[in-house]
């Protein structure tokens, strides 16, 4: 599963969209013709690339988690979790290998809460085993001799002629311990970006189509699982002013229609462009140019 995260988030190319203005024309020469010698038969279609950024959230409780009040005064979760956020959509038009978009790719990172459970110092002058509570309580005492030795290097109470790097070296490292203790108590919790790309043939008769489904749950589902809300494609064609068709003309052109295309996940919109859709654009004929 992790690795089948790596390949959607490198496959993803996060976008910037080309918008199409609303005077914008965009059009294609349609039928059978001749170009250069070779007969050309030649169709006007649009194919939609929607992109899907998903944050993925794991958490893993603490093993002192149950002692956290006790010990710290505040509450710890106990229990591990998955949860997924779609935080990002973007839509564009594919123009062969490429469409209206620049190109980067994206990354995935990790944002831990904490950052691991990091080796804590062992105590190599016991080896007497001890229960689960009392070695939360030492680990308690620990966070809390660090949080004293931290607070008397910062007022020059501990440390005498510490300062300077050597003074933010001493503070870095005892954060880094009191942070591997905390862990033990309050768990810790990674961020990962998931991507998916989904490709959508525009359909004339359908202004609307179902890319995915989503849930917080499971992340982004097939589009048949019904515990995830809609992901949804809009298309809302816009009024133009075109070109007047001669009926005696042989030469056919198709215009786009520079149509508002909408993300939509349930009744949230997550994002919108102005795209050209030949599907609900107009054929518009013109006569032979003399030679």
């Amino acid at each position: 599963m992790r690795r089948l995260f790596q390949i959607l988030a490198t496959m993803f190319a996060l976008v910037a969209i080309y918008d199409a203005s609303a005077q914008q024309v965009v059009k294609q020469r349609v039928g059978v013709y001749k170009e250069d010698g070779n007969v050309v038969v030649a169709e006007a279609t649009t194919t939609l690339v929607v992109d899907l950024v998903v944050e993925h959230t794991t958490f893993t409780a603490g093993p002192y988690a149950r002692y956290a009040q006790k010990l710290l005064g505040t509450r710890a979760s106990l229990v591990d979790r998955d949860e997924y956020e779609l935080v990002k959509a973007d839509v564009g038009v594919l123009q062969g290998e490429a469409y209206y978009a620049d190109k980067r790719e994206a990354t995935t990172h990790n944002a831990p809460v904490y950052m691991g459970y990091s080796p804590l110092p062992i105590d190599r002058m016991s080896s007497v085993e001890r229960g689960t509570e009392s070695a939360a309580t030492e680990a308690a005492e620990h966070i809390f001799l660090l949080r004293r030795s931290r607070l008397d290097l910062i007022t020059g109470e501990l440390g005498d002629g510490v300062y300077g790097g050597g003074l933010e070296s001493a503070l870095r490292e005892i954060d880094r311990m009191e942070q591997a203790y905390l862990e033990l108590f309050y768990g810790k919790s990674e961020t990962s970006v998931e991507s998916q790309r989904v490709v959508i043939p525009v359909d004339a008769e359908q202004k609307t189509t179902i890319v995915a489904r989503f849930n917080h749950e499971d992340g982004i589902v097939a589009k048949s699982d019904l515990t995830g809300d809609i992901v949804m494609v809009v298309i809302t064609p816009t009024a133009m002013s075109l070109p007047q068709s001669d009926v005696k003309g042989t030469v056919a052109y198709r215009y786009a229609n520079n149509a508002e295309v909408k993300v939509v996940l349930g009744q949230e919109v997550l994002t919108s462009r102005i795209l050209p859709i030949y599907e609900f654009g107009e054929t518009v004929m013109f006569l032979q140019p003399q030679r």
